[in-house]
């Protein structure tokens, strides 16, 4: 049986006491009836990206970079393929931006001016 089950087992859901005093800095927080299974097992640090390091909070530009490589999921590419997709994003808009740019120069001169 999982360390922990019989307290998920029982009808009351009780947590023992020597869940909570291995928990003493968890205290903050609300403790459910997973805890003792949840707290027993070891943290495993993740291979995060560099913002998300534990150097605090990312700043807004790291955010927006972040949540535009999960969007588009660019996290899971290589970085040869994460250059060549952003490439031709850029060519895109940069053909858009100035193509709308012509057009809104004629369309200013034919109907305002």
């Amino acid at each position: 049986m999982l360390p922990g089950a019989e307290a998920l087992c029982s009808s009351n859901h009780t947590i023992s006491d020597a869940s909570l005093r291995a928990s003493d800095h968890l205290r903050e927080f609300h403790l459910s009836p997973l805890s003792p299974i949840l707290l027993s097992q070891p943290r495993r640090r993740s291979a995060s990206p560099a913002y998300f390091s534990g150097r605090g909070a990312m700043n807004w530009v790291q955010r927006k970079i972040y949540l535009y490589n999960v969007t588009f999921g660019l996290y899971m590419l290589d970085w040869w393929e994460r250059y060549l997709f952003n490439t031709l994003v850029l060519v895109l808009m940069w053909f858009i931006f100035y193509n709308s740019s012509r057009y809104l120069t004629e369309f200013c001169k034919r109907h305002l001016w």
